[in-house]
């Protein structure tokens, strides 16, 4: 904010400079159109954030939206802004129309933002006070206009227009306040002080629990007590685990005792498709908190605001409608300020549509009592369209980024922006995240939470688990010593380099020999995770354990072109690749080895693995299901490696599999920022039994170990 501030008074100041070069007829051409220009123009960028604003939290929309969007923020700020200083800068003899005074306040409704849109990244947060002097700055400068033209037009009339604006002053110093209000109650200070409060705030159980207790059950036997219906019951699980797991995106340990592990179950009856629904919700809630006013305006408070905005305005709109249409100001003006006026009503009553069609909104809506809003929140469960989880992935191949050249794309222009990425949205591609995928994943995790479980949830052994990168795939086979190395003995990125050269090669092979699709399910699920991790490493580096990866990344992709120079046939060169003999591979190998090339050792994984069907006698589908599984445990591997910022980070790209895989694992304890510990000897002396209560979640401090 306060680089919008200083950058828009340098331009005010280098504009003045050049308009007074400019002929008379010009500057007064100027004076007279381009503080109108400006406050249609920023309307025009509001609307248009409105529009768009809450579709940058899905992938196959994030990454164009979320890019167009947080320049579109920028401008936006900085436009209201240079209008405001154009206006403190006009001399009385330029305010050529008292209705200037209607225009500056609704200028500063438009500094509120959006309600979709609050901040771009995490670091909005942490520096909130900045907006708060931007607040205070923009108010004295809508203040001093008023003020001006006060000074300028003292009529009867001009009276009658200061009384008018007062009420969208007030609209739009609730608007700018709600957008700081929103960015101090995300910050990390703040989530922190809620999840542990200072000892005042503190009181005995006794004082916790006035009533019947609802602790020591799980989720859906307290649901059940409340009666809560099947068709939204959904949104009261995903909210209580929400509230739960916010914690831990700010990086906060949960230590909590061994005898409430049923908090980290899955009901028998919970299949994938739920479970992805059910994280695809808290996400949802996260995003929400950290992106946009939802959760400040879904509150009793944030309604009565809402309500006095809306009031306000109309009230406004109508007396303008009385008062001034019947005086000789100029038609454009008054349609200007109509147009002003309506478009901060249809803003608001938009906001108010989104907010109430979202999770929080419905569920906001159907836990109250009023008969008549718990109506509203069921209809509107019908007509929302339903979650299925996460709905897409991002792809990229190595072997298509090198050896096939792609058309220039708008992403690549818009890249432009960023080197770091220049032309490398072109070479990714989204593919659904099918059924098939979400159900390998998910029981893959069941898998490593019934050893953690038989291990009496002993630390050690969550270690063990979550540091496999397909190792305890590879040693129930002969020939673990072909593979172990690839998966223990190098860096992470390193592995995932081998591997993903590995099954595109095999992927391809296989494809050219028999159709892919023939292979099973478990040919399709690896090229997908394959392609997906090696997206991370290209796009997403801060996702993935630290390394050298993106060095790799090049030397292997130069390698591979210097190897298969100008245009060739795919399918030729995935031909080439396996008629190469052993010496010529070994020689190749320890040459990429001197540049940080893992290319040709990518190869000869890719031989050893089609070696288990041609020597070992090995089914296609038995390969398949190992290379699956190793890609499963990297998977898992890079979900609990990536730091919780950082996926609260990546949320402002859309929906990410890693992020979905990580908190699905935290909802069957598989993190290594929940401890699950026993109960301290004197404790246990005065039989202290640990209580949870879904009801009081509010005070998590409380249950912790």
């Amino acid at each position: 904010m306060l680089m919008t501030i200083a950058s828009a008074l340098i331009f005010v100041e280098i504009k003045d400079a050049i308009q007074k070069m400019l002929p008379e007829v010009m500057l007064h051409f100027l004076l007279k159109w381009e503080f109108r220009a400006m406050v249609l123009l920023s309307l025009t960028f509001q609307l248009m954030m409105i529009r768009y604003g809450n579709q940058r939290k899905f992938r196959e929309k994030g990454m164009l939206i979320s890019f167009l969007l947080w320049r579109m923020s920028l401008f936006a700020d900085w436009l209201a802004t240079v209008a405001l200083t154009t206006v403190v800068r006009f001399r009385k003899e330029e305010i050529t129309s008292p209705l200037v005074l209607f225009w500056t306040p609704l200028l500063l409704l438009h500094l509120g933002g959006p309600d979709t849109i609050t901040a771009y990244s995490l670091s909005d947060y942490e520096h909130w006070p900045r907006h708060v002097f931007g607040l205070c700055f923009q108010i004295g400068v809508a203040l001093y206009v008023y003020v001006l033209v006060n000074v300028k037009f003292f009529t009867i009339t001009v009276n009658m227009l200061t009384f008018l604006a007062i009420p969208i002053y007030i609209v739009g110093i609730i608007k700018y306040g709600e957008r700081v209000w929103a960015l101090y109650e995300a910050s990390n200070m703040l989530v922190r002080k809620s999840v542990f409060p200072d000892a005042k705030s503190f009181q005995l159980d006794i004082d916790l629990h006035p009533g019947p207790s609802n602790g020591n059950m799980k989720l859906e036997e307290y649901l059940n007590q409340r009666e809560i219906k099947d068709n939204y019951r959904y949104l009261y699980r995903a909210f209580h685990f929400f509230q739960l797991f916010r914690p831990l995106f700010t990086d906060l340990k949960l230590r909590i005792y061994k005898k409430l592990s049923y908090i980290f179950e899955m009901e028998s009856k919970v299949t994938a498709e739920d479970a992805f629904k059910m994280v695809e919700i808290e996400l949802g809630f996260l995003h929400d908190v950290l992106y946009t006013k939802i959760p400040i305006v879904i509150s009793r408070k944030g309604v009565i605001l809402r309500c006095i905005c809306l009031s306000f305005t109309v009230s406004t709109l109508i007396a303008f409608l009385i008062i001034v249409g019947k005086h000789g100001y100029s038609k454009v003006d008054i349609v200007i300020s109509y147009l002003l006026m309506v478009g901060a009503i249809f803003l608001e009553i938009c906001s108010a549509i989104l907010h109430l069609s979202s999770d929080r909104g419905i569920l906001w809506l159907v836990d109250k009592k009023n008969r008549f809003l718990k109506a509203i929140g069921s209809k509107l469960v019908l007509l929302t369209k339903p979650k299925k989880g996460i709905r897409s992935m991002a792809q990229h191949s190595l072997l298509d980024y090198c050896l096939q050249p792609r058309k220039f794309k708008l992403a690549a222009v818009l890249n432009i922006f960023d080197p770091d990425n220049l032309g490398k949205s072109s070479h990714t591609s989204l593919k659904d995240v099918n059924p098939d995928l979400k159900k390998s994943i998910y029981f893959h995790l069941l898998e490593k939470r019934y050893k953690y479980e038989d291990s009496n949830f002993s630390f050690k052994c969550l270690s063990e688990l979550l540091d496999d990168r397909g190792y305890n795939a590879l040693k129930d086979t002969e020939y673990l010593h072909d593979f172990a190395w690839t998966v223990s003995e190098v860096e992470f990125t390193h592995s995932l380099l081998l591997w993903h050269i590995a099954t595109d090669l095999v992927f391809y092979d296989d494809d050219q020999s028999f159709q892919a699709g023939n292979l099973g399910p478990d040919c399709q699920l690896s090229k997908l995770l394959s392609d997906y991790m090696m997206y991370l490493l290209f796009l997403c580096p801060a996702m993935l354990p630290e390394g050298i990866g993106r060095l790799r990344h090049r030397d292997t992709c130069i390698e591979a072109k210097k190897f298969f120079p100008g245009r060739i046939d795919f399918r030729q060169a995935i031909k080439g690749l396996f008629g190469i003999d052993t010496a010529s591979r070994s020689f190749f190998i320890e040459m990429g080895n001197q540049r940080r090339s893992v290319f040709f050792e990518g190869c000869q994984i890719a031989y050893g693995l089609q070696d288990l069907v041609s020597m070992s006698r090995w089914d296609h589908k038995e390969k398949w299901e190992l290379i699956a599984k190793v890609w499963l445990d990297m998977l898992t591997y890079a979900s609990s490696q990536c730091s919780w910022k950082e996926h609260a980070r990546q949320l402002q790209q859309g929906e990410e599999l890693l992020t979905h895989v990580a908190l699905l694992m935290a909802h069957l304890g598989l993190s290594r920022q929940i401890g699950l510990v026993e109960l301290p000897e004197r404790l246990r002396l005065v039989d202290f039994r640990p209580s949870w209560d879904w009801a009081r979640l509010d005070r998590l401090a409380y249950y912790l170990a």
